[in-house]
């Protein structure tokens, strides 16, 4: 078992899921690219794949784009919204269960319903978004490029407007309701802001990546605190941010390839790089198809050490019982376990 610790806390890297793959049937299940994860109580996960940035041959557009259903121990079920989009970023869960994601380039939000799988490599971009609002522009209640969603305790949805670079919050059906944020580096301002999460009191974090920072607010836009900065490459371009039931605070660091995790003070507790030990169930899978590269792989020393540690970061939440998913755009997703009452073994 693999452990990080620090103030008390420690980590135990639990295991991978997927692997990178357009496909997403069952047990040859994964992602291509994934950019966010979300989380219901019932340790269903919903990811969002970016696709393969091209058409693939063959198949009329990227099917690569998609959202995948999952659960948190590998079961996959299936996907949708397969290139129902062009620039995907943030995927979000209502109470009800609905799916929403952002797109930056449409300047869009759909909703999704969550049981609408469509096997590989069927899709219907145009017939299975249940609604789609937004207007591209700078007035309050326009989007410009919108980034990280994210669901508030009231069930509004808060949109990371980074092209403008303000939080903006709007009802489920898109009515505008408040905004907060401009472009700078002063307290309550943005460059580029990408990530977004809630805590259980109703305060929001976003990941202000052009400023190398997280910033804490209350409900209505308040600013409170500020984690991190570039000094002393504390943060580099951070994507996704989470928090758990202590308060503690998650950060996918993305240019430094970890995840910083602070006190709500603001204080570093601890990172977490990586630390795969074994396949994911897709990756064994695919491997014990071939007999001869399986061989050849458990032949090589250290064959899982170019793929241990985190490629690329970005987004994260937080799943039931604070178990920490973390999105790695090399097509797979990370799951720490954290246990408060771990003892260090004594050396």
């Amino acid at each position: 078992m693999i452990t990080t610790s620090g103030a008390g806390r420690t980590w135990h890297f639990s295991h991978c899921l997927g692997r990178e793959t357009a496909e997403h049937n069952g047990k040859t299940g994964g992602f291509m690219h994934p950019v966010d994860v979300a989380s219901t109580d019932g340790n269903i996960l919903f990811v969002l794949s970016r696709g393969f940035g091209y058409h693939l041959k063959g198949f009329g557009g990227d099917i690569g784009m998609r959202i995948g259903k999952t659960t948190i121990d590998e079961d996959h079920i299936g996907d949708f919204a397969r290139k129902g989009f062009t620039w995907p970023v943030g995927i979000a869960v209502s109470t009800n269960g609905t799916i929403f994601c952002s797109d930056e380039y449409e300047n869009a939000i759909t909703s999704y319903d969550p049981d609408g799988i469509k096997n590989f490599p069927e899709f219907d971009p145009e017939g299975e978004s249940l609604t789609r609002w937004g207007t591209q522009g700078s007035e309050p209640g326009h989007l410009n490029g919108p980034a990280g969603i994210e669901f508030d305790n009231e069930d509004n949805l808060l949109v990371v407007d980074k092209g403008n670079n303000r939080v903006q919050k709007f009802t489920k059906n898109g009515e505008y309701l408040i905004g907060w944020g401009k472009h700078g580096d002063g307290p309550g301002e943005f460059d580029e802001p990408w990530g977004i999460t809630v805590d259980g009191t109703g305060d929001v974090y976003v990941a202000d990546w052009g400023n190398d920072r997280v910033q804490k607010f209350s409900p209505d836009g308040t600013h409170i605190r500020t984690f991190g900065s570039s000094e002393g490459d504390e943060l580099d371009h951070p994507a996704g941010v989470a928090v758990d039931s202590d308060g503690d605070v998650y950060v996918t660091d993305w240019g430094n390839k970890r995840v910083q995790i602070y006190e709500q003070d603001g204080e570093i507790i601890t990172a977490l790089y990586g630390d795969v030990h074994d396949l994911s169930k897709a990756g064994e899978y695919i491997l014990n198809r071939d007999p001869e590269f399986k061989k050849t792989f458990n032949s090589v020393e250290h064959a899982m050490s170019s793929t241990s540690r985190f490629f690329r970061p970005c987004g994260i939440t937080m799943a039931k019982d604070d178990r920490a998913v973390i999105t790695d755009i090399s097509g797979r997703l990370l799951v720490y376990d954290k246990d408060n009452d771990y003892a260090v073994p004594s050396v």
